[in-house]
This record gives structure tokens, C-alpha cells and sequence, in this order.
């Protein structure tokens, strides 16, 4: 990906600047000379990206900490990328999931309505089953859409400048949230059967690097809405994104169709969630991205 010049008369704050979008976000607007300020729990033990321009806040009480965070850097963008995602819940969830993804993020939308911020936050095309414009596959999906309600109030009643970034799956280097396309990558590597469910379910992937460019897109040249749906548009099955792999790799993944139950709600056909019509395309093609994952696999062997 190509790295820009600063775009930014200010600072810039990333929360969940640990996961796996906000290190590359962090790594991307750093390389391009952004005052990039990376929020992480000090609870956490992900490493964010080596980078020696950012500057790291560990919270501890995440609410009240930001907070003052916000205040001293005066943030010209925050990029709203901190989440915590279960595909299915236990009890034991729900309390830590609404303080994720609803309490702390609002107290992050206070702050940038407070301060005068332009806030950039992402979503997940699990709010919208059957591309409804609401209809939620999961308590992660639902604490999502509280959230985009409670932005919603800033916005008519605080003056909040905020736009949405809607994700489908996404994909990449550095990845360490075992999803589908690492499963893939490690059962080529290592040949050990791979148990999964019918395999006829879709999925949309993204690379990492245009889902950083969608979101740098939104918070330098705002969109023509409130969301920017950021997905590769060419979905595929799961047994298509498994033939793929093996047709990049050379490898044979011993895929045992059917020995898992499908998840309740998935998408079995094309999701059409609205956004705005913006310039930002995707740029990675998806064989490309997989030959990537595959390199960097066999590096680690060397």
C-alpha cells in the first residue's frame, strides 16, 4: 500500500490500535507522518505495530482515561476501531461485550463531540442480515448497532461529525485471529484434517490494506452519507475460498465437509448492505492475497 504524505492538520487517535486493522491503520498513517496516538488496554497483550513516531496509551479505566487522553491531544480524527467479537455468546459475555462495544465507545463519541473531532467508526455487515438495514445476526452485531444509535444522538443533538465504515471479513498479514483464511493457510501448511460445516456458505474478504485505505479515504474526503461500505463486492463459497487456496499453494487441505454445524443466520446468499458511492475501489485481488498469506507462512519455516 502506498504511503501518503500527511493528510491531517492534527493529531490522530486509533483505538484498538492492538487489533488487527488498528496496527495496520497505526503503521500506515505513521509512515505517512501522522501524530498517531494508539489506545490499547493495559489489560491486552497484543503488541501494537512498530512504529517508533506513535505514541502508545495503555488504559486501565478505559472510560475515564480516554477521556482525559481525548482532552490533552485535541485529535483532529479518531479512528474508532476498538471491539469485542464473539461469532456466538455465553452468559459470562454479555457484561464485557455492552462495556466494549457500547460503553466505551460511547464515551469515546462524547469525547470527539466534545472536543470537535471527526469521529470514523467500524461496523460489520452482521447488523445487516439479508442486507437489511437492521437485522442483527448476533449480540456482537446488536451491541454494534447500539452503538451506531447512540452516535446517531451526537450527531443530530451534539453537532459529532461522524461517518460509518461497514466491513464484511477481512484478511492480511500479521494476522493472529485465527478466522477462515488462517485455518486454510495453516491446514495447507500442515496437512491435518480441517473439520468444517457445509462449506456453502458466502464470504466477502477484504485485504487489510484497502480497508485502511477505505477508512483514511472517509476521514479525509467525507462521503456523500454516513457509511462507506468497504467490501471486495466478489463473494464466493467457503469450499470456493478453499479451492482457491489450494490452487495458490500447491497444497491439498484435508477439508471435512459437514462435521460442523453451519452457524445459525449465515450468509447463503449476496448481502446488498447501502452506502455511500465514494471513489475508494478495493485493489487487492483476492489470489494475490492469498499468495501473500502463503509467503509469509513458509517464511516462518525458514
Amino acid at each position: 500500500m502506498a504511503v501518503d504524505r500527511p493528510r491531517f492538520s492534527g493529531p490522530v487517535i486509533v483505538t484498538g490500535a492492538n487489533g488487527f486493522i488498528g496496527r495496520h491503520l497505526c503503521n500506515h498513517l505513521a509512515a505517512a507522518g501522522e501524530d498517531v496516538h494508539a489506545i490499547v488496554r493495559a489489560t491486552s497483550s497484543r503488541v501494537v505495530a512498530h512504529h517508533p513516531e506513535l505514541t502508545i496509551h495503555s488504559l486501565l479505566n478505559s472510560n475515564a482515561e480516554y477521556a482525559a487522553v481525548a482532552d490533552a491531544v485535541q485529535p483532529t480524527v479518531v479512528f474508532h476501531l476498538a471491539t469485542l467479537f464473539a461469532p456466538t455468546h455465553e452468559r459470562s459475555d454479555i457484561a464485557r461485550m455492552v462495556d466494549a462495544n457500547v460503553t466505551f465507545g460511547s464515551a469515546v463519541a462524547d469525547a470527539a463531540a466534545r472536543g470537535g473531532s471527526r469521529l470514523i467508526h467500524a461496523t460489520t455487515a452482521w447488523q445487516h442480515h439479508g442486507g437489511a438495514e437492521y437485522s442483527p445476526v448476533s449480540l456482537y452485531a446488536a451491541t454494534k448497532q447500539a452503538l451506531c444509535d447512540i452516535i446517531r444522538y451526537f450527531t443530530v443533538a451534539e453537532g459529532l461529525l461522524a461517518s460509518e465504515v461497514c466491513l464484511f471479513d477481512t484478511y492480511g498479514p500479521w494476522d493472529d485471529r485465527k478466522k477462515l483464511m488462517w485455518l486454510l493457510i495453516e491446514h495447507a501448511a500442515s496437512g491435518e484434517p480441517l473439520p468444517m460445516s457445509s462449506g456453502h456458505q458466502l464470504i466477502d474478504l477484504t485485504h487489510v490494506n484497502d480497508v485502511v485505505a477505505a477508512l483514511v479515504h472517509v476521514a479525509a474526503d467525507p462521503p456523500l452519507g454516513e457509511r462507506l461500505v468497504a467490501r471486495s463486492g466478489s463473494p464466493l463459497s467457503v469450499r470456493a475460498l478453499s479451492a482457491l487456496v489450494e490452487q495458490v499453494t500447491g497444497r491439498t487441505i484435508d477439508t471435512r465437509w459437514g462435521e460442523h454445524p453451519s452457524r445459525p443466520r449465515e450468509m447463503e446468499e449476496d448481502w446488498v448492505v447501502p452506502g455511500a458511492t465514494t471513489s475508494w475501489r478495493p485493489e487487492v485481488d483476492l489470489t494475490a492475497g492469498v499468495a501473500e498469506l502463503w509467503d509469509e507462512r513458509m517464511s516462518q519455516r525458514a
